[in-house]
């Protein structure tokens, strides 16, 4: 399954000049192939305080234990999602 996550923290929360913080999105990161997870990409608006997820994973359970460390940075709305090609093929099947 395909997972959209965005991630918003405020100014104050930012991790960039925090190594703890940083160190927790590292964690993060790096976990996702012991859990299963496949990072299909990170995209970051820095100003904005913002980070986009595409992610790959078998269960939402997956995406929980990723996200656990970043719980305490920000909030993050997490999506399950599909490509347009196989919502289209999903739609064709139903007629």
């Amino acid at each position: 399954m395909l997972f959209h996550a965005t991630h918003t923290h405020s100014y104050q929360t930012c991790h960039a000049h925090d190594e703890d913080r940083k160190a927790k999105v590292m964690e993060a990161i790096q976990s996702a192939t012991d859990i299963g997870i496949n990072i299909i990409g990170i995209f970051v608006d820095p100003p904005g305080h913002v980070a986009y997820f595409v992610l790959e994973a078998e269960s939402m359970e997956q995406i929980v234990q990723f996200f656990d460390p970043l719980l305490e940075l920000g909030n993050t709305d997490i999506s399950p999602v599909m490509s347009m090609q196989a919502a289209l093929d999903a739609l064709k099947s139903t007629d």
